[in-house]
């Protein structure tokens, strides 16, 4: 699982370094050179569809995304537990609704292609599809490794645990 992990990890930079550099080609050309190029927009955007889709599940898995624990805080141990299992699998639901609804965009998206690259549509959704995978991967994994001991630690703590 860690390699899968890495594997995302790698991904994700990837991605934002071809948004950067695809960015910066744009900008040079387009300003020094007087001659935009037709297809680095899409690409950049493209791009940014696979990264937020595949980010989701990172800051899911590190406890990143935004959480408001003031409340959740007050209850006893149990109950904290039992909302983290069902916050798990709301995220799961989440995780399971973009790849049944990705899956049905795509089969009418490969008709069509991008103006700029020339892609049929469903290789661009394919990033939302497999991100989705990805976070009900994730989402499994948290639920059964909450399945031990009552897990009460907030995502705060998680990331403190994490830190060298």
């Amino acid at each position: 699982m860690r390699h899968i992990h890495f594997a995302v990890h790698l991904l994700l930079a990837a991605l934002f370094a071809v948004m950067v550099v695809v960015g910066a080609m744009q900008v040079f050309n387009r300003f020094l050179l007087n001659n935009s190029l037709s297809w680095s927009e899409e690409l950049q955007k493209f791009s940014f569809i696979w990264l937020v889709f595949f980010a989701i599940p990172v800051a899911y898995q590190r406890g990143s995304h935004l959480c408001v624990d003031a409340i959740t805080n007050l209850f006893p141990n149990r109950a904290r537990a039992a909302l983290a299992k069902v916050v798990d699998v709301m995220w799961l639901v989440l995780g399971l609704a973009f790849v049944f609804l990705t899956w049905k965009l795509m089969s009418v998206a490969r008709y069509q292609q991008s103006a700029g690259l020339g892609l049929s549509m469903a290789w661009v959704y394919s990033g939302m599809l497999a991100g989705g995978a990805y976070l009900v991967l994730c989402a499994c994994i948290k639920l059964v490794s909450r399945d031990g001991p009552a897990d009460t630690t907030t995502p705060a703590q998680h990331i403190e645990e994490q830190q060298p």
